[in-house]
């Protein structure tokens, strides 16, 4: 399927091998580009993320709120989506995700 035009999907982690692939492999459609923080991962987490995107930036550990907020900082589309790396966008909502952002102007997004 076709990515999103504009639409970021941003993530944060450290060590999280055992999730990150099913994640990104269930927004890799959607996405125009995946930003992903990661405060220090030791395990094989971002060689993973690295068969998904580029965009991979160190941050160390300030919070959720900070790694959140820099990972938006690194991300340049119009429309975020933040996923957490144990969390999976299903082809329904892939689907309803698609459709509202096809259209922004007609719909309560």
């Amino acid at each position: 399927m076709k990515s999103i035009n504009g639409l970021s999907i941003i993530v944060i982690t450290l060590n999280e091998e055992d999730d990150i692939g099913e994640c990104l492999e269930s927004v890799k459609d959607i996405a125009a580009e995946i930003v992903v923080a990661d405060s220090g991962s030791t395990d094989k987490t971002l060689e993973i993320c690295a068969k998904f995107t580029n965009k991979i930036f160190h941050c160390d550990w300030h919070g959720y709120g900070n790694q959140k907020q820099f990972a938006l900082d690194n991300a340049s589309g119009p429309w975020i989506m933040n996923i957490d790396a144990d969390e999976r966008v299903s082809s329904r909502l892939a689907q309803e995700i698609r459709q509202a952002l096809s259209n922004p102007a007609s719909n309560d997004i």
